[in-house]
């Protein structure tokens, strides 16, 4: 990471070698695990203030997916790009780390369904669920694909889109957020996926959203759907912005559907980068949150 950027990413990171693939990762504090899964085209600088904000307390883990952020980027003949291969990484990682406690998930955008597919794995490591505009289920019933996203994943365009121009990303940093970011801010999210190479998982990320029966992780997010319910008795904070375009009120309305006991926050004003636009009020709800609900095991 460039050095004019520490004073907003604090962090030495490391390492994990997946097969000759480095997964980067923060592993910051001590304490009960905090394990905070980013989304398409964020990284862990997404989780920066959260990090700092419970790392006196917690310990912190965030992972760049392969891909993404700080860790490698390979091509199709190296990584499959899936997401049955993001969980299989994620339980890597969690072996890594040799974590016993039960751990507490921190989900946004694409992160919410790796998440939860490794959560159906494992519920019983499982102790306290806090989601931020994403999902673990197929579209809602009346939610179709913004066109940004089928332009994206179903056409010819889709490569010069996302891959080779890099508007997909700058995209996401201008419209997914109540106010433009501050220029270092943006450059941060933006800085590890400069070239067209540095693109590819966040075009595999939008061509693998799975809409019908026989795309590749259809039958998993299948899966992971209807073992939701394993869920409904675990302590579940759910942190929304409602000007979030993708992950909109069908979404939400899904989620209290089926984690009806989930505490509900939402911020009329954020949009999908909700931690960019609320953090300084989400920050004191998820510390509440997390003293109420002992993850214990």
């Amino acid at each position: 990471m460039v050095s004019y950027r520490r004073d907003l990413y604090p962090f030495v990171g490391a390492y994990l070698n997946l097969d000759g693939i480095a997964l980067h990762y923060l592993d910051e504090g001590r304490g009960e695990p905090v394990l905070m899964l980013h989304g398409n085209p964020t990284w862990s600088f997404y989780y920066r203030n959260l990090v700092l904000g419970l790392r006196d307390s917690f310990r912190t883990i965030v992972p760049d997916h392969v891909g993404c952020g700080l860790s490698d980027k390979p091509d199709d003949a190296h990584y499959p790009f899936s997401l049955s291969r993001r969980v299989q990484d994620l339980e890597a990682l969690v072996s890594h780390l040799k974590i016993r406690q039960r751990l507490t998930l921190i989900l946004h955008d694409w992160g919410g369904m790796i998440g939860m597919a490794y959560a159906a794995r494992h519920p019983e490591q499982v102790g306290r669920l806090v989601l931020l505009n994403t999902a673990a289920f197929h579209l809602p019933a009346g939610k179709r694909l913004p066109t940004s996203l089928w332009l994206c994943r179903n056409t010819t365009l889709d490569d010069f889109l996302i891959r080779r121009s890099g508007w997909f990303g700058r995209l996401v940093m201008r419209w997914c957020s109540r106010r433009p970011l501050p220029t270092r801010v943006r450059d941060a999210y933006l800085e590890p996926c400069q070239s067209s190479s540095n693109r590819l998982s966040q075009l595999r990320f939008v061509q693998d959203i799975p809409l019908r029966p026989g795309d590749p992780s259809y039958a998993l997010v299948s899966e992971v759907q209807e073992r939701l319910n394993l869920f409904q008795k675990t302590p579940a904070l759910i942190l929304w912005g409602d000007r979030d375009f993708v992950f909109d009120h069908h979404f939400l309305e899904e989620w209290r559907k089926r984690l009806p006991a989930a505490e509900v926050h939402r911020f009329p004003e954020a949009g999908h980068l909700v931690l960019e636009d609320a953090g300084e009020e989400i920050l004191p709800i998820v510390r509440n949150f997390l003293a109420r609900h002992p993850a214990g095991g």
